[in-house]
């Protein structure tokens, strides 16, 4: 049996100390360039993201997430996050249509990355467009007769609809559904949006607002509608004159009939107004024409007035080389005019331009020397225009000539 003094002595010897540090040292450090040394794996599940789309561009059906298995430490790979992993797909340059782009990692440092599942992505690239769709009142069932919705106020009128091209050809309508018993109890109402489509959409479509407010009245008797009349114009007026403008009074005539009838109804047309070749503006009461269905009726006015508006139609024309006439006074006999001709473009409508003859000296240039007492100036052509303002001068060319005195 040991001496238990002697086991006191040897635990408490400088030198059995100095052993067992040794032995925790090295043993520390065996642990700590072990845990260096080994590597291991470890799999992340991290979210895609998507850089450079286009403008006016969605991305159908895109992949959301990728497998990322890195290599590493156990220690820093167990501190890692999803989020600390970027996985990317550039989409920089592209335009619409179908892509394999591959997939770009940025891992954390002291990581390497063995592997992404999947190393590539296919996209489609869509036009995606936002499109304001008006709303119309449907009711599930036809009013009772003898009652119209009237005074139909829709706020707001449109809703703004986005999504795919593709998506969006899908809408027939959007609609709001009032009950009888809503529209009985009249006031505002604020109902949600119903969009009509012809298939499901592939892809997210989204709308604003989701609900509208809806102010009508519901009304005793024949529905009735004011819609706008349009004059049936034909032919042309003489080269002279440009239609300008048709003005109608009233420019607004109120049909009345069965709902469905008068909503199909846009305008109401007058009879035919023959304006060939006319050279005067008009004014003048016309019939209206019946709408063509005949359980659509006007209401009131049967013919309304019209106003056919012209504009002068106006060219230009050239003349050239008209002779400069020297007039008035002088303290010299003669005068000499260089140069002697100049060349005149006037303006007007197409029958006097046309009919104007350079022989006529209609448009005759001149410059007047009355006074002048230098033997030589540079005076400013004039013209006289004897077409009664029928025609403009626009330009003289050159606009000043030299008048020489000749002596003898």
């Amino acid at each position: 049996m040991a001496d238990p003094q002697k086991t006191d002595d040897l635990i408490s010897s400088p030198l059995f100390l100095k052993i067992v540090s040794v032995v925790i040292a090295f043993t520390f450090w065996f642990y700590v360039s072990g845990s260096r040394t080994t590597e291991t794996t470890r799999s992340i599940m991290a979210a895609l993201e998507y850089l450079n789309v286009p403008p006016q561009t969605t991305l159908k059906g895109p992949l959301r997430e990728v497998e990322v298995i890195l290599s590493g430490s156990p220690g820093i790979l167990s501190s890692i996050s999803p989020e600390s992993v970027v996985c990317e797909v550039d989409a920089r340059g592209l335009s619409v249509g179908k892509y394999r782009l591959a997939v770009r990692v940025i891992a954390p440092k002291d990581v390497k990355l063995i592997e992404v599942i999947p190393t590539h992505v296919d996209i489609e690239l869509m036009r995606y467009i936002d499109r304001l769709i008006p709303v119309e009142v449907s009711l599930g069932k036809e009013l009772p007769p003898g009652l119209y919705l009237d005074m139909v106020e829709i706020i707001p009128k449109d809703i703004s609809v986005k999504g795919s091209e593709k998506d969006l050809a899908k809408i027939g309508s959007v609609r709001i559904n009032p009950t009888l018993e809503e529209l009985k109890a009249g006031g505002e109402l604020t109902l949600p949006v119903e969009i009509v489509k012809s298939d499901s959409f592939e892809d997210d479509v989204s709308y604003e607002p989701k609900n509208v407010k809806l102010r009508a009245i519901l009304a005793e008797g024949v529905p009735k509608k004011n819609v706008p009349v349009n004059a049936r114009i034909i032919g042309e007026p003489t080269d002279d004159f440009r239609l300008k403008a048709v003005v109608v009074e009233p420019g607004v005539v109120e049909i009345e009939g069965p709902l469905a009838k008068i909503n199909a109804v846009t305008k109401v047309d007058t009879e035919t107004i023959d304006i060939t070749d006319i050279s005067k503006e008009l004014n003048m009461v016309i019939p209206l024409r019946n709408p063509e269905d005949p359980m659509v009726k006007l209401v009131g006015a049967s013919s309304v007035r019209v106003s056919v508006l012209l504009n002068p139609f106006t060219v230009t024309r050239l003349l050239s080389s008209l002779n400069v006439s020297v007039e008035g006074r002088s303290v010299y006999p003669r005068w000499k005019a260089e140069p002697p001709s100049v060349n005149v473009t006037v303006e007007g409508i197409p029958s006097e331009v046309n009919s104007l003859d350079e022989k006529e000296l209609l448009i005759q240039p001149f410059v007047n020397v009355t006074n002048i007492v230098s033997r030589r100036l540079t005076v400013p052509v004039r013209i006289r225009n004897r077409t009664e303002g029928k025609l403009k001068v626009l330009k003289v060319d050159p606009p000043n000539i030299t008048v020489t005195a000749v002596l003898q």
